[in-house]
């Protein structure tokens, strides 16, 4: 019956409720032994039959020792000292033996089982409640840190971290499906500390989306390219890196709106050649490449860098935010090739082809172009 117990608990498709069962199940296999004396009935010569009580801790040992290692030590030097006893008393003449000393070596095993089988199902409980509690808050957030790690200029160590907190997630799961509900919570916990690393760098970059001064500004260079728009009747275009869309504006009004993909760091404000930030101000198209002079199906070659850019390149040469023989950059477009459901370029703004076409339709040389955060 005791080793059908211990094959019981080690099934990996056996739920905690059942674990706790079968420990409670144990518990009153010693509990039962300690409380009615079990053992009692004598051998052949006269001294206590030990048998009961020895199965019944060296189950309960079995079960503790990959538990709490610590209590099965203690278990396992109680269980020497009573096999100790046992055989003194048995090998002392009638005259020297000590009555009772066997029952009590036995009932310090016993004692000593019972109660630390009754803290581990208590413990393991307790680790249930918290990974049930936990769970749902966890998976949660690390599917967020997923998508916003994906968010165009995000660092590599929110990168990082994020498939990290996906490793740790996993592994967390895998334990609490084998019933290992302690390091489940612990490799949970690991998890949502990846989250919060994903999550700062995450505020941090949108941080300068919510800051009035550039709010106030990016709407400054909306409204004087919607006004030019309105006064010259001509066609402009407008790109939200935020909202990722391309507005469509003729005599001052809005007449469509696409949507775009952006460079891989699109969010960034450029800086230099190879960061694939997306730039930011007032520009005018330079080029139009129609079907076989560009790569991307057609492209409006925009006349990146302005003067605000070339400033703001020495200054990051200056405080040393440019990497050594990186230039300013050039050839950013409005391209096609677009509809991939992620920012991919290297800080071109990109359109699906039939987009693509309806903007191409529109555009001639010089006309404006107006990138901004949002508005």
């Amino acid at each position: 019956m005791l080793r059908s117990f211990l094959a019981s608990l080690n099934r990996p498709a056996a739920s905690l409720r059942r674990r706790s069962f079968l420990y409670g199940g144990l518990l009153f296999t010693v509990g039962a032994t300690f409380m009615t004396g079990s053992w009692d009935g004598g051998d052949p010569g006269g001294f206590p039959a030990v048998e009961g009580a020895r199965r019944s801790a060296r189950t309960a040992l079995r079960v503790l020792r990959p538990e709490t290692p610590a209590t099965a030590r203690l278990l396992d030097r109680l269980i020497g000292d009573a096999e100790v006893v046992t055989a003194d008393e048995r090998t002392a003449p009638s005259w020297e033996r000590v009555p009772g000393r066997v029952e009590a070596a036995w009932n310090r095993v016993l004692v000593t089982s019972h109660d630390a089988l009754s803290q581990l199902r208590g413990r393991l409980r307790t680790q249930e409640s918290r990974w049930r509690a936990m769970r749902d808050v966890v998976r949660d957030d690390v599917r967020q840190a997923q998508r916003e790690a994906n968010e165009a200029g995000v660092g590599r160590r929110e990168i990082s971290a994020a498939k990290q907190a996906a490793l740790k997630w996993n592994l967390a799961e895998r334990y609490a499906s084998a019933r290992a509900y302690e390091r489940a919570v612990v490799e949970a916990q690991q998890a949502q500390s990846f989250t919060r690393i994903v999550r700062d760098g995450f505020v941090a970059l949108h941080a300068r989306y919510g800051d009035a001064k550039e709010l106030r500004r990016w709407r400054s260079l909306v409204e004087q390219t919607i006004e030019q728009s309105r006064d010259s009747g001509q066609t402009v275009f407008i790109v939200d890196k935020l909202k990722r869309r391309l507005h469509v504006y003729d005599d001052g009004k809005r007449v469509a709106s696409y949507r775009a993909e952006l460079g891989a760091k699109g969010l960034k404000q450029k800086l230099h050649a190879g960061d694939q930030a997306t730039p930011e101000g007032r520009y005018r198209i330079s080029i139009l490449r129609g079907p076989g002079r560009t790569k991307f199906y057609k492209a409006l070659l925009i006349d990146y860098p302005n003067n605000e850019d070339r400033a703001r390149y020495a200054w990051g040469v200056k405080a040393g935010l440019v990497p050594r023989r990186a230039g300013i950059g050039s050839l950013i477009e409005i391209h096609g090739d677009g509809g991939q459901g992620r920012d991919w370029t290297d800080g071109c703004v990109a359109l699906d082809n039939r987009d693509m076409d309806a903007v191409f339709a529109r555009a001639t040389v010089g006309t404006p172009v107006t990138i901004v955060g949002t508005f």
